[in-house]
Formats: C-alpha cells, structure tokens, sequence
C-alpha cells in the first residue's frame, strides 16, 4: 500500500443519514461509493464481501496498487447498514472525464484498463466494466478507480467487456487517429458511444495511413474477426489489444504557442509581472484558462498544482508530454471557458458540472477577457461571474484596454469578488479576491 495514503481512523456503524452517496455509482451492483468526513468510501454489498475480502487476503488488491493500476484501497472497521464491509479510497484531487481529454491522454487510459485486465486475467479474475470513466488522471497518471468492476473470470476465451472496451476506448482513438477528434470527443459521452457502424461510416472517406490501414481492414470485416473472440483465451485477446493500442499514433500538430525569444522587452515584463504575483499569492492550486502562452508548466515549477483548461487539443497535447516528461502536478485538459462541461442526468449522475469538479484556489485567465470580448462578445459581468464561479480566493486577470474599460472590468469584478488590485502594467494585471 501507498505509504502517502493515510485515512483518517474512524470506527464503527455509520449513520447512513450522515454519508453523502456518490451521484455516479447508483448503478453498481456491487457496492456504493459515498463520502464521510472529508474521505471517499466505498460499501460493499453482502453478496460480494466474501469476494473482495478473499482478494484483501490473498494480497491481490496490494499488488495491483502496488503496480500503479488500482487506486489506493485500504479495509475499514466501518459498517454501514446494507454493507458489512466498507472499504476507503485516496481521492484523486481532480474528477476528469474522458471527452475532456486529448488523445493521448485517451490512449494512455485505455492501456491503463488493457494492462489492469491482463493482470487480473494472469490470477482468475476479470474486468466486467471497460469504459474510461472509471479511470481519472491523477495529473498527469490515469488509475483505474472503480474497484467493484473486478469479478471473477467466468469464460477464459471471452472478455465480457470487450464490446464496450472498442465503443468507448478502441473506436474514438481510431477516430481521433484519422482526423476525425470532433466526432470521437462528441460521441463519447453518448450512452452506446462510438458504434462500429459510425466509425466506419465516419471514416469512409478518409485512406487510413501507416498502421491503420491494417487496423481498419480488421476492423471493417466483423467485430468478433478483430480478436476472433470465442476461439483465444482472454489473455491472448487482452495482448492484441494492447498490441493494437500501441500502434496508434497522432501526427504532431503546430502548437500556437509563441517562443520566448520571439518576445519584445515588454511582453517579457508582463511575464516577469505576472510570476512575481504568482510567486507572492503562492496558491495551491491553479485552474489556468490563460489564451495565448500556455502558463501551466511555470506555474507548476512554483509548486502548485494546476489545471491547463483549453478548447485547442494540440495545446493540452503539448501539456500532457510535458507533464509526463518532467513529472510536473498538470492536469491538462480540452475545456473551453465559454461552454465548460456541463451537469447531465438526474442529480447529476451522468456528469457533474465543471465549475463544481475543477474548482481551484486561483483562476488565471490571462488574454482571456480581451479575446471574449473581441471574439465571443463577452460582457464584463459574464466575464466575472465565470472567474468567480472556478476560483475559491482567488483570480488573477489582464485586459489591454483604455482606462474607462478597465475601470468597468474592475466595477464587474467587484460585483463578484470583495476586492480588485491593480497591478500597472500593459496590459493591466488584476488581483480579485472573494
């Protein structure tokens, strides 16, 4: 077990009125996750105690934390009435889902599930649910997180969560492969996902190029004809599709982001600026929808750990192999300011609203007000109440304007926040604090 996972020592029968259910695990047959002072727990139903527990002793459930797959699980003493064993989970800091995320980041969460499924095809067990929702990122990390998905293997030559596997993780990369991301990111979150009659149909048009060509000819004969399911083990299935995940590549895309020497004296006090203010604030945790220059990566050399939110694909790309390469706290991810995530589904058991997962100690936004004005037609109140509603202290803003539209972005902001310094500058930098 992870030695920084501690769980707050907390005994005996729960007050069910006292625990706050999780909206996304209604549906489990198996257990519920819920939440109790401050930590995020998970009941188990009395039909499959006696499984997990077996697996508990067996030493399984450490080994697959162990390998970085399974999120930090520890036993309880708790009880919970209609759950003889409760088990605690380390929270990710983030909730993520997976249209919000760039291809990589997609494909790295499928190996993550493909890799989890051969380790417990390796000791008898399976995964009896596939879909990336129930990997998060932490950062730049995925962990598989649903715990009551791993089952006992019933039929060694068949995964039984392969067809969801290819709808929701397999297909949308063969998309995104060719071009075709808008449509993949759009069809994620819809129930059945990415049917193979829409892959096809979506790709009809375009030559498959490098590997793909291979993929596509397999994948357009029959879905059983792709892993020839029912005649290999699941093991031999769960490798190709590894095998498979692997060749898939993305052709570079020309990241808009300008180049330090390529600045003038003056953009480069307006950075200077604005890391001196940073540097001051010291905050925890950045939600950073910054246009323009990307400020995550300095922002997480600071300490904090930090969000990158923007609608360009290449950009958040760029973000994750930075993140990855040099270890940084970025959680990079396709969000745009103008239409973040919304809540879906009743009590938002579908998805939770991105200003309510994402929120964060600051919020910078640097470029951004200028450019909804100029592009989104914007007005300031908008523009303050969308801060506000991301940041728990703090937003740090600039606006290149004259003097009288400064002075109403600050009157804006006021509105919304208890107080607005002004830091000089071109543009002018604004500290709002709630």
């Amino acid at each position: 077990m992870s030695a920084a996972f501690e769980s707050e020592s907390l005994s005996g029968v729960l007050d069910p009125h006292r625990v706050i259910f999780h909206p996304h695990s209604f549906a489990d047959d198996a257990g519920r996750l819920f939440r109790l002072g401050g930590q995020l727990f998970r009941g188990i139903k009395p039909s499959h105690a006696p499984f997990f527990a077996r697996l508990f002793e067996d030493a399984e459930i450490e080994r697959l934390v162990q390998l970085g797959l399974l999120i930090e699980t520890e036993q309880t003493d708790l009880k919970l009435e209609g759950y003889p064993m409760v088990l605690s989970h380390r929270e990710v800091p983030f909730v993520s889902y997976p249209n919000e995320w760039c291809a990589p980041m997609l494909k790295d969460a499928a190996l993550t599930i493909v890799d989890l499924a051969i380790e417990l095809s390796a000791a008898g067990l399976t995964l009896k649910d596939a879909h990336p929702w129930n990997v998060l990122f932490d950062f730049s990390k995925p962990v598989y997180v649903d715990f009551t998905s791993i089952a006992p293997q019933t039929n060694s030559h068949d995964w039984c969560a392969y067809d969801e596997f290819c709808r929701f993780c397999f297909y949308p990369l063969i998309l995104m492969c060719n071009g075709q991301e808008r449509i993949a990111r759009a069809l994620l979150p819809e129930y059945r996902g990415v049917l193979r009659s829409e892959l096809l149909a979506a790709s009809g048009s375009i030559a498959p190029s490098f590997i793909l060509s291979k993929l596509f000819r397999r994948v357009s004969k029959s879905t059983s004809a792709l892993f020839r399911r029912g005649q290999r083990s699941q093991l031999s299935v769960l490798k190709e599709a590894k095998r498979s995940l692997e060749k898939l590549s993305w052709k570079s895309d020309n990241v808009a982001h300008e180049k330090l020497s390529s600045r003038n004296a003056e953009s480069i006090t307006h950075r200077e600026i604005v890391t001196r203010v940073l540097s001051e604030l010291r905050p925890a945790d950045v939600l950073d929808f910054s246009v323009g220059e990307s400020w995550a990566a300095d922002t997480a050399r600071l300490g904090a750990k930090v969000i990158s939110a923007t609608p360009n694909s290449a950009r958040a790309s760029e973000n994750y192999r930075l993140a990855r390469q040099e270890g940084l706290s970025i959680l990079p991810l396709i969000l745009d300011f103008v239409k973040p995530t919304p809540s879906v589904g009743y009590r938002d058991h579908y998805s939770i609203a991105a200003d309510q997962r994402l929120k964060c100690e600051l919020v910078l936004a640097l470029g951004l007000a200028r450019r909804l004005i100029e592009e989104n037609h914007f007005n300031f109140d908008l523009i303050a109440e969308g801060l506000a509603s991301f940041c728990t202290s703090r937003a740090l803003v600039d606006f290149r304007g004259s003097s009288a539209e400064v002075d109403q972005f600050i009157e804006a902001l006021l509105a919304r926040f208890t107080r607005v310094r002004k830091v000089l500058g071109d543009p002018t930098i604004l500290v709002c604090e709630k």
